[in-house]
């Protein structure tokens, strides 16, 4: 016999956790192919956030901030992303957001200043927000390896850190689309607002 307790997701933590992980992924992204990046993204995690880097653990926000600034630069392009709220499932109910399970697919191309030329722009990855507006920087065929681009998959673990008193996150503020049977659904009251902080971070070269 079936459990009765076993339902399909709500429609309402869909569209929440659809619209969540899009403004996290722009914002992420944005953030990792910025040229401030080692200011920015850290303070999308905790302290004590535990990462991994296409096999190499790196422990808190403060190691990974020092991570950052012997890496080269980045370009990312992101082809999918998935996502799956952790719960609690009664959030919105509280007007709390859950926690969700992000899993992001594309490709990045990583890159020193001396590994690029200015050419033809056509097979130049572009960043997660790029508006098409371009860059004129192409790949030389005579620079490492690493400056092509290769496919990713990066998973993370967000959780909502809005109503504390830690600085940065992702803010996410989200109100329910109205409805037939509630139309008082768009009342400011319901808003969900979310500030996510990654709780865990995996990132893996496919291939």
């Amino acid at each position: 016999m079936s459990d009765s307790r076993q339902m399909s997701t709500p429609a309402w933590l869909m569209d929440f956790t659809s619209n969540a992980a899009e403004t996290f992924v722009t914002a992420y992204y944005a953030a990792s192919d910025s040229p401030q990046r080692s200011q920015l993204l850290p303070s999308l995690y905790l302290p004590n956030s535990s990462v991994s880097w296409n096999g190499n653990p790196i422990s808190g926000a403060a190691q990974y901030a020092q991570w950052l600034e012997a890496q080269p630069g980045s370009r990312h392009e992101i082809q999918s992303f998935d996502c799956h709220p952790l719960g609690p499932y009664n959030a919105h109910e509280q007007n709390e957001a859950p926690s969700l399970l992000l899993v992001v697919s594309g490709t990045v191309a990583h890159y020193t200043p001396e590994s690029i030329v200015t050419k033809d722009p056509s097979n130049a990855p572009k960043s997660a927000t790029s508006t098409g507006g371009g860059s004129k920087k192409k790949f030389d065929a005579d620079a490492p390896i690493e400056s092509y681009p290769r496919v990713f998959s990066q998973t993370f673990v967000l959780i909502n850190g809005a109503g504390t008193n830690t600085e940065g996150g992702v803010p996410f503020v989200w109100t329910p689309a109205k409805n037939n049977k509630n139309k008082n659904q768009t009342d400011p009251d319901l808003r969900t607002v979310a500030k996510y902080f990654i709780q865990a971070d995996s990132l893996r070269f496919v291939g």
